[in-house]
């Protein structure tokens, strides 16, 4: 006889839980500079998922040169960075200044997307490869309710760092000002003497960066890399910036925290393989109710 006590297993749910914070950090990393992106130049960009995958490359290729995975994430970083860069200042600028329409904009970076995903399957092959790990990564440590292995707990820890010098960034610098009145009106910013273009790179590049770090997230906890690695995820990523409202990264944090733990435990009790309509889900019944996301003033940030 099937017995239902497995549904109301308390472990179960908090391992869930567990696994779902890990899910939330990498998610939060990205979803807070996709939607970043999104307020500063109003154009959802359909390749951010490829600019996690770069930065996972990026790792696996600095790992053959050296084994210090902090160093490796920091390439991965860079690398995703002067990507993110290279497709704003070379690609949608182009576009952009023969004034292309938003809707074009949407295919354009669709296209890009393709472009990147196929050159990465050229260059590394389609084979999964595997992002070498410290020995002692897969570790389990016991913290309260929740079992992390120390792979776990680096990533949250990383997470949880990113976003607060993010906040630092944003709240008390120069930059952190004159993006906050890019996002809120490029026209006027421009008027009061904020040099607009150079604020739409410099958050082109911290998108970048941040997207960087997702992706070694990513294939540190997974343990592979593939071409379409960010691709897979790019719906859940949009879902969690959208259900935080757009131009409101701490709003994309909680969203991102909302469906990593809803993500997570759902797929303790059915097939993992609805995680992704599950986060879906909880978007669509999220705007029901807040059509802005949670936090609404769709364009402003901290």
């Amino acid at each position: 006889m099937v017995s239902w006590r497995p549904w109301l297993s308390v472990s179960l749910f908090l391992s869930s839980v567990g696994f779902g914070m890990v899910t939330a950090g990498i998610l939060a990393l990205a979803a807070v500079g996709l939607s970043l992106q999104i307020s500063v130049t109003n154009v959802p960009n359909f390749a951010h998922g490829e600019l996690l995958t770069c930065g996972a490359y990026g790792a696996l290729v600095a790992q053959f040169l050296t084994n210090n995975l902090f160093v490796d994430a920091l390439v991965g970083m860079v690398v995703s960075g002067v990507v993110a860069f290279g497709m704003n200042r070379f690609i949608l600028q182009s576009f952009i200044k023969i004034g292309t329409r938003r809707i074009y904009l949407l295919i354009v970076t669709a296209g890009v997307s393709l472009f990147l995903q196929n050159a990465l399957a050229v260059v590394f092959g389609e084979p999964d490869r595997v992002l070498t790990l410290p020995s002692d990564a897969s570790q389990p440590y016991h913290i309260g309710p929740f079992i992390w292995t120390k792979i776990d707990l680096v990533v949250m820890g990383a997470a949880v760092t990113a976003m607060v010098l993010l906040y630092l960034l944003l709240q008390y610098t120069r930059f952190g000002k004159a993006q906050r009145a890019v996002a809120d009106s490029p026209e006027l910013a421009r008027v009061s003497g904020v040099p607009v273009k150079r604020v739409v790179n410099l958050t082109w590049i911290l998108v970048g960066v941040l997207a960087g770090l997702a992706g070694v997230a990513l294939a540190a906890t997974s343990g592979t890399v593939t071409p379409p690695m960010g691709g897979t995820i790019l719906l859940v990523v949009f879902a969690a910036a959208i259900l935080g409202g757009i131009g409101k990264p701490y709003g994309a944090l909680v969203a991102a925290l909302v469906i990593g733990v809803g993500m997570e435990v759902s797929a303790a009790y059915i097939d993992p393989a609805y995680k992704e309509v599950i986060a879906v889900a909880i978007l669509v019944l999220a705007i029901l109710f807040r059509p802005n996301g949670l936090f609404s003033s769709a364009r402003e940030t901290w």
